[in-house]
This record gives structure tokens, C-alpha cells and sequence, in this order.
């Protein structure tokens, strides 16, 4: 049975005994399993969180900028400096520009931080109009379990973390009063052997088949320890002569904003002496096309694919990553004798405690040798 209510486009059926409310173009259920009458249906579609449902695809045409600063699109808009609502979403991450009364620091965020919070928030668009203070971590957790289905994981996780941190900001603005965020585990469990170590051998059978745009990206790993985001950004202008390791990197990384030595190995120095130079102040790590990567995320895919076409056609191993050969570089330093500390420092990290996270392996690895020794000679 179809009865028409005065909201148009709804479709009500009752199945079972139950109501139903769905939109008349098709998709989900609106309101499901309703159990009561005509009237009690229809007093229940006159509620506001129906009602909210019910205008959802209307918010989606909306801009950001167009929702008050007490629902989530106008603090989107204000931590974003509007550039949810641009136009040329390419051309607003190269050049960003801060708005007075807006968030101060959105524009010296990374490219790549800025991406994922955009992606974050524009998942959440149909979600622009709740107001601030209605929104509980129970909210959340749906929501994010919801993305975890609909998206993946890692990106309801990214997703929460970009609410995060601009409620963070929210609260200290008096926007909101407190940051629901807070507390929440993660949908995704990261493995803490992704990333391993290059085998023996799987560097060379990657770089002899590498285009050169793979190539500089692979050696700067490998023999700099660099990270995806660093690999994307260095220029020539930031190497310099050094009279113990024969030249060396000098750079402030975004991770973590700490100005930082790198040493280039003899295998890096070599590759970079063959290298045709543009212009000194350009991108080391160019595209085939002569280009800088867009982003980092650019380059990590097309890395990516041509590892995943190495290993279907069986010339490396399940698992390798660039950031695998970052592990490389540190483990390759923990064999030589460098402390934790040591290696922390080579990779450009902040904390001692990243430099043993790099080479917890090794480390077992040389208790395993050190307990062989003391028994390979005893009958």
C-alpha cells in the first residue's frame, strides 16, 4: 500500500505490518521497520531528525560557506579557509591562500594533509548541516563504521582524525564545547610489519626494470631514507658538498617542522652525478614528462603499481613499499653499528623511539646471531 504524505518525493509502503519511507527516485530507506499507525507514522515524519534526513540530498548542492559557524559545514568552511567550497581543488592545494578570520595554519599544512582532510570532509558533506554541540562520539562511531563499509578503513580513520583536529581548534574558539573525537579507537589496525625490509637482491631486479621517474624516487629511499612526502618536495638547491660524506641533503621536513642534516650514501651520489640538472632550484624527483609529482600521493600510486606489476610477474616479493626502503636505509645503518638515536636522527624523525621502531627487527635479528654464537660449538 503507497500513501502520499505532504513531503514530496517520499514513497511510504507498509510490508508486514511495518512502514517503510523511501525516496521516489530510489536508494535507501529513509525510515525503516516503523511500527504504529497512519497518524503516528505521520507525526513521526514531522520530527526534526526525519526532516534532516529528508533535506539530505538538498545539503549536498550547498556550499560549506552557506551553513551556519554553530553546523559542521560552517566550521569545515572556517577551518579550511573555503577551500572545500573551490572551484579548482588542484589549483587551490598548490597555491594556498589564508583568509582573514579563518583558520591561520590550514595554508601551512602539507599539500598532502590537505588533500586528506578535504577528501575527509567532502565524504561528509551530507552531514553539514548538524549543529555542532548535537554531535556525540556514539555519532561518530556509526558514522565511521558506516564509512569503514562504504570507503575502507584507513579512510574512516583519516576521516575521524580531519574531525579531530578541527574540532581541537573548534574548542579552543569557543565554536564547540568539547571534541567529541577524543578517545576513539581506530576501525583500521595497522600490521606493524607493513613496510618491511627489501630483500636481498629485490632492490636491483626493481631498479634495472624502473622507468626514471621510479628510479629517483627508489634510490632517494633507499639511500637517503627519505619519505614519501620529502622524496616529492627536495630540490637540487638543498644539496650541498660535505667534507665526510661527499654531499648531503640540508632540509626542514613537514612531518615534524625540525630542520635536519641527511647524508647521501655513494650509490645515491653516483645516480644524482648522471642526472641532467634544469634548473638549480628545481624538483629532484621529476616525472618522465620533465614535471614535478602533483602530490605525494601521485607518486606513491605510480611507485606502487609498478612494484604490484614486479611482484605479479614474480621479480620481488610480496609486500615491498618506497617506505619499505626507508626501513632499508635505517636497517642498513643498525647493522653498521649506529645507535637509536643514531638512525632516528639519519631518517630526519624527532624521537629516539622511531629510530628503534625502524629496526626492531634487526635488533632481533642480532639477538638470534648472538644466542647461535654461544651454542654453535658445544656438542
Amino acid at each position: 500500500m503507497v500513501v502520499r504524505v505532504k513531503l514530496e518525493g517520499l514513497n511510504i509502503v507498509k510490508a508486514r505490518g511495518r512502514w517503510y519511507v523511501y525516496p521516489r527516485k530510489g536508494g535507501e530507506a529513509l525510515l525503516k521497520g516503523f511500527d504504529g499507525t497512519r497518524d503516528q507514522l505521520l507525526e513521526r515524519l514531522a520530527e526534526p531528525d526525519f526532516i534532516q534526513i529528508y533535506n539530505r540530498p538538498r545539503v549536498l548542492n550547498r556550499l560549506a560557506a552557506s551553513f551556519g559557524a554553530d553546523t559542521l559545514g560552517g566550521l569545515v568552511h572556517w577551518y579550511t579557509n573555503g577551500d572545500i567550497d573551490a572551484a579548482d581543488r588542484k589549483a587551490t592545494l598548490a597555491k594556498p591562500a589564508g583568509i582573514e578570520g579563518s583558520y591561520p595554519k590550514w595554508p601551512k599544512l602539507s599539500k598532502a594533509t590537505r588533500q586528506d582532510y578535504l577528501d575527509a570532509y567532502e565524504y561528509l558533506r551530507p552531514e553539514f548541516d548538524i549543529l555542532l554541540n548535537d554531535i556525540t562520539t556514539p555519532d561518530l562511531y556509526d558514522l565511521r563504521d558506516k564509512c569503514a563499509v562504504k570507503k575502507w578503513g584507513r579512510f574512516a580513520d583519516q576521516m575521524i582524525a580531519a574531525l579531530s583536529s578541527m574540532f581541537k581548534q573548534g574548542v579552543k574558539r569557543n565554536k564547540m564545547l568539547t571534541n567529541p573525537c577524543l578517545g576513539m579507537d581506530k576501525a583500521h589496525k595497522a600490521d606493524p610489519n607493513a613496510n618491511r625490509e627489501w630483500y636481498a637482491g629485490e632492490f636491483t631486479a626493481a631498479f634495472e626494470r624502473a622507468p626514471m621517474e621510479v628510479k629517483i624516487c627508489l634510490m632517494l629511499a633507499r639511500y637517503a631514507g627519505l619519505r614519501g612526502q620529502t622524496i616529492v618536495d627536495v630540490s637540487w638547491k638543498q644539496r650541498f658538498a660535505h667534507a665526510l660524506t661527499g654531499s648531503a641533503i640540508r632540509l626542514t621536513t613537514a612531518k615534524n617542522n625540525e630542520r635536519n642534516f641527511l647524508p647521501e650514501m655513494q650509490e645515491l651520489q653516483d645516480f644524482l652525478a648522471t642526472i641532467k640538472v634544469r634548473t638549480k632550484d628545481g624538483k629532484i624527483a621529476l616525472r618522465d614528462s620533465g614535471q614535478p609529482w602533483e602530490s605525494e600521493k601521485e607518486m606513491q600510486t605510480r611507485v606502487s603499481h609498478f612494484l604490484r606489476d614486479l611482484e605479479r610477474d614474480g621479480a620481488i616479493g610480496a609486500g615491498t613499499t618506497l617506505h619499505g626502503l626507508r626501513v632499508s636505509y635505517a636497517a642498513w645503518w643498525k647493522r653498521s653499528g649506529a645507535s637509536d638515536g643514531e638512525v632516528a636522527d639519519l631518517l630526519g624523525d624527532k624521537s629516539e623511539r622511531m629510530g628503534k621502531h625502524y629496526t626492531r627487527h634487526v635488533e632481533r635479528e642480532v639477538n638470534v646471531i648472538r644466542a647461535f654464537e654461544r651454542v654453535k660449538d658445544k656438542p
